[in-house]
């Protein structure tokens, strides 16, 4: 039996067009199409030349497994209109082969289960709302107005699935979505720098927190998760106290140590709560750029922070119950290329919590 929107998967994960692969494979990209659309099925030789050329497996077009399949309109992009669509496809169908992943692996391991408050907002009530809605989210999960030590660990021990993989598109630095029953942030992992990767990871918290029914890419939208992510790294409460009366480097500096974000997020913040004017904002921007351009910083704070669940959970399946990362792919049924590829946006590293082996 064969499944057409598998054929769609193994042609996205690859980044190719219909033409493409029709021009490969030796078929029209008219019959690619009705392959796709479960109109007609290809013949044995031509199956076995989709798999050649695509890498996947025969065996990976069979229907009649569970899939996971993600609305690419509910997924948040950060440069919607920038990103172009086959980037897009491309990312969403990574996700959606990690989704089927993740459920694999919660047959064999417990993972963290999701603890995300929803705090729908009006996406042009601006700032108060947002402000409003990262103090909600602070005061469910119990976090104080302190610094969070580890924002990547802190939202994975709430059930949501962090991953790095390598974008390879300029115009994405991080988008959110849901895989079926987890909420998923993707941080690119071609942006090491730990401040900014701190802050994308907190405005795709945004987004997942208040924008379920919202239309993605609207610029409100994206200012508002925006200004979630300034308040829910720095509450109003603290961080006002703490920024210098007036423009003063070594203590913005001092404050990017301690609250482990960037002096861009710190001028941003001290602006929206009143304590930069505008014209002190822009003199400071003006500074940063001419001395350091606009995409590194004096400060370092070291490597960004990576995902582990995942990681860990496919360690323990195969430390514990002999399930291997080569029996791990036979059951998705990948060929090991497209495993190691998926699995490397998991990134190996110390893990805070350990998953536990069901039963």
């Amino acid at each position: 039996m064969f499944d057409g929107d598998r054929l769609r998967q193994a042609r996205l994960f690859q980044g190719w067009r219909k033409v493409e692969v029709a021009k490969a494979v030796g078929i029209t990209p008219a019959a690619v199409s009705q392959y796709e659309q479960g109109r007609t099925r290809p013949s044995s030789a031509t199956l076995a030349a989709l798999s050649l050329h695509l890498g996947f497996p025969p065996e990976f077009f069979e229907g009649g497994r569970p899939s996971v399949r993600i609305d690419q309109g509910q997924a948040h992009f950060r440069k919607l209109r920038s990103t172009s669509k086959l980037d897009r496809d491309r990312l969403v169908v990574r996700l959606e082969l990690l989704g089927e992943l993740v459920t694999r692996i919660e047959q064999h391991v417990q993972l963290p289960e999701v603890d995300l408050p929803s705090v729908l907002v009006d996406p042009d009530e601006g700032g108060v709302a947002a402000e409003t809605a990262a103090n909600e989210v602070r005061r469910v999960w119990a976090l104080g107005n302190g610094p969070i030590d580890n924002l990547v660990r802190l939202l994975e021990a709430k059930g949501v699935i962090v991953v790095r993989p390598q974008v390879g598109a300029q115009e994405v630095d991080a988008f959110s979505t849901w895989a079926g029953p987890r909420p998923v942030i993707v941080l690119a992992s071609d942006k090491q720098d730990a401040g900014r990767s701190r802050f994308d990871a907190a405005h795709e918290l945004g987004h997942l927190v208040m924008h379920q029914d919202a239309e993605p890419g609207r610029q409100p939208i994206e200012r508002q998760a925006q200004e979630f992510a300034a308040a829910f790294l720095m509450p109003a409460d603290v961080i006002r106290s703490e920024f210098p009366r007036r423009m003063n480097w070594p203590d913005y500096l001092q404050l990017k140590k301690r609250w482990r974000v960037s002096l861009q997020a710190l001028l941003y913040r001290a602006r929206t709560l009143g304590i930069l004017s505008s014209d002190a904002y822009q003199r400071a921007q003006v500074r940063l750029s001419a001395e350091w351009g606009r995409t590194s910083e004096p400060g370092e704070l070291g490597a960004a922070e990576q995902p582990v669940v995942l990681r860990r959970a496919i360690e323990l399946m195969s430390e514990n119950l002999g399930i291997d990362d080569a029996r791990l792919a036979g059951m998705e049924r990948w060929g090991m290329e497209t495993w190691e590829s998926i699995v490397a946006d998991v990134v190996p590293t110390e893990f805070l919590k350990p998953a536990v082996p069901v039963g």
